[in-house]
């Protein structure tokens, strides 16, 4: 039977030395401190081991001095220099990489190189992604935040205002939405463009930042594709859309969507722009008009970032909790249509995580800049900020280069060209009592007339912006150009759709001559209304 070999034999690979019987006490001295780093080990020390059987030091500041029989000294996570063992069965340091330094006749070094320190991670504390410094990662979750990031992009815009408010840069924002961006059902304190803003301002203290909250009740991209430039400055650095719900699921919406694209992103200061989604379960469909907008967002290399993609699936587990995202109707049952505080805190909170995620991207480009070079058949960075020369829904060709529209817009929602008649009889300017935020220009009687200015562009359009609704008993209107009644086309302001309340757009011509032209509108006898409404409300006129 073969004998065993005793356990200290099994370490001879790392470190055995035998010197002469006479050699001179020597010292052995072993220092390891770890106080630099944060894990905190305690100190020990060991001294004089003359025939000691194995010994476990942990996690020690160590230092032995005058080592004349070593049987085994087991110095587990620690960095380790030998300088001289009279005898010397193993030393054991597991987890740790010995280097033997010089070997003589009567000295042999060992060293165990202690692990490199991690390399310092740029920027601020919280890129050190979901530590205890990344506080919005361990509230959510590095899965649920992955989760609301629908369209990431390579962020180029927005890195840049990133850059420039790091910088001290002054900024300015501006939001377009609906009922919800607006605050319905909460207090400013609780909307998520406070939350947004307020955290904003924390991670760029040094920035001067404007914000201008520019959402419409009731409105979607059909009225903000001509009339965004009535509700936020044409100087912005960052435009905030929030239109998810706002939009019917139908293809002109989504054509409308990337008319507002286009114009957002055309705007002198080549503004970042990042589509934030709510979360509305109160239609026909779970799916609504927003996701139409999804790949025209990624077509246009536009961020977006969704509430609902973190939060659908587990209400749908936990029904109770949508009394808890939702606000509550007048009669105190669940409003599906607006989010509550929770679900406002939700849509700020996962803006700001976006944001400290590319915070994070910058800072390490900064750190270690990194180079790409396209050898031409594929796309390099120069041109990640430009807009496509043709729009998705057009047919592919290699010369045409797609203008970027300047509509004229007026709306009773605005102050900048608010809509004034050059004649209106039996007209007026009208506010529901419980609804401010919602003005019209109605006209309730047959053979009401209207009349406004306008000026065509290049499209040759001229578009109505009017309330459409089956509950307050509208009626129809027909608009013409100028002279050309025969021309013109009947607006139908009623519809058999419950619950929807929404702002429509009707093309009156998309022929018209570039210059000024009158538009006119009368209420007609003949109404879709079964109850037999005429009420006509007015939002808008544009033209392009």
């Amino acid at each position: 039977m073969a004998m065993r070999k005793p356990a200290a034999c099994r370490y001879s690979s790392i470190a055995t030395v035998l010197v002469a019987v006479n050699l001179a006490v020597l010292f052995f001295y072993f220092s390891f401190s770890v106080q630099d780093y944060s894990w905190g080990w305690n100190q020990s020390s060991e001294r004089s081991e003359s025939g000691a059987p194995p010994r476990e030091v942990p996690q020690a500041t160590l230092t032995v001095t005058a080592v004349t029989t070593a049987t085994a000294i087991e110095v587990p996570q620690a960095t380790l220099t030998v300088t001289a063992v009279t005898t010397a069965a193993a030393i054991e340091v597991p987890q740790a990489t010995l280097t033997i330094t010089a070997v003589t006749t009567s000295t042999a070094i060992v060293e165990a190189v202690r692990p490199p320190s991690p390399p310092k991670i740029p920027g601020p504390p919280f890129c050190d992604v979901c530590s205890s410094d990344d506080h919005l990662c361990t509230l959510y979750g590095e899965h649920n935040l992955a989760r609301s990031r629908v369209y990431e992009g390579a962020n180029a815009r927005f890195r840049r205002v990133i850059a420039n408010a790091l910088a001290g840069k002054p900024t300015k924002i501006g939001v377009l939405g609906g009922s919800v961006t607006k605050g319905h059902g909460v207090s400013h304190t609780e909307s998520w463009t406070t939350i947004f803003l307020d955290s904003w301002n924390k991670l760029f203290p040094k920035s001067k930042t404007t914000f201008i909250n520019g959402a419409v009740p009731a409105t979607g991209s059909d009225y903000f594709s001509m009339c965004f430039g009535e509700h936020i400055d044409e100087d912005v650095d960052l435009v905030i859309v929030e239109l998810l719900i706002n939009d019917q699921r139908l293809e002109s919406n989504a054509l409308a969507n990337e008319w507002l694209l286009r114009g957002l992103l055309g705007l002198p200061k080549n503004p970042a722009v990042i589509n934030l989604y709510t979360i509305g379960l109160s239609f026909e469909t779970i799916t609504t008009g927003g996701d139409l907008h999804t790949p025209i967002s990624a077509y246009y290399d536009v961020p977006v970032v969704s509430a609902r993609n973190m939060l659908a699936p587990h209400i749908f587990k936990h029904a109770k909790l949508d009394e808890y995202y939702f606000t509550k109707t007048s009669d105190g049952t669940p409003d599906w249509r607006h989010v509550g505080a929770p679900g406002h805190k939700v849509m700020g909170d996962l803006l700001v995580a976006y944001t400290q995620r590319q915070i994070c991207a910058v800072e390490r480009e900064k750190a270690k800049p990194t180079k790409y070079t396209s050898d031409g058949t594929l796309p390099g960075t120069e041109g990640l900020d430009t807009i496509p020369r043709l729009r998705l829904f057009q047919k592919y060709d290699r010369e045409t280069i797609t203008d970027l529209i300047k509509p004229t817009c007026s709306s009773v929602r605005t102050t900048k060209h608010p809509l004034t008649p050059i004649e209106a009889k039996g007209w007026e300017r009208w506010v529901h009592q419980e609804y401010k935020d919602k003005p019209y220009l109605v006209g309730k009687e047959p053979g009401s007339i209207f009349k406004v200015e306008v000026t065509v562009g290049p499209m040759g359009r001229v578009r109505i912006t009017y309330l459409k609704s089956k509950t307050f008993g509208l009626g129809d209107a027909w608009c013409w150009l100028d002279d050309d009644r025969k021309g013109g086309k009947r607006v139908v302001s009623w519809w058999n759709l419950e619950k929807y309340n929404l702002a429509q757009v009707a093309v009156v011509t998309d022929t018209a001559t570039p210059g000024k032209h009158v538009l006119t509108c009368e209420i007609m006898k003949e109404t879709s209304d079964p109850g037999g409404g005429h009420e006509f409300r007015l939002i808008a006129v544009d033209a392009s």
